[in-house]
């Protein structure tokens, strides 16, 4: 599990085996805005609008992509062997495994 501070530190609890409690800390003037907890991994969105992870990584999970200038990532949702990413356009970003076709997003109508 893991919670976000009003003051944009996070703490993770639970089983620290993998490391996924390791939450990393961030240079001056950078917190944490957005975070999320999966089977094995966290991940923590920051101020910055950079992504970072904790715990062992699925496959495709390093792939995470520096958005274009003037766009960031807002928000995440976890799975067990998966991660969603919405950025500040509104496109979403599906990473990791998709055996049960959880990284396959549906088309969004504009606007939606």
């Amino acid at each position: 599990s893991v919670l976000l501070r009003s003051d944009g530190r996070a703490v993770a609890c639970g089983d620290a085996r993998l490391g996924q409690c390791d939450v990393p800390d961030t240079e001056e003037g950078v917190t944490y805005v957005h975070v999320a907890a999966g089977l094995d991994h966290t991940i923590l969105i920051r101020s910055d609008g950079r992504v970072a992870i904790c715990g062992p990584t699925q496959p495709g999970f390093s792939d995470i992509p520096e958005p274009e200038a003037g766009v960031h990532y807002i928000q995440a949702a976890v799975g067990q062997e998966h991660l969603l990413l919405l950025r500040s356009d509104g496109r979403a970003l599906a990473l990791g495994g998709n055996r049960h076709r959880q990284c396959s997003l549906p088309t969004l109508e504009a606007g939606g």
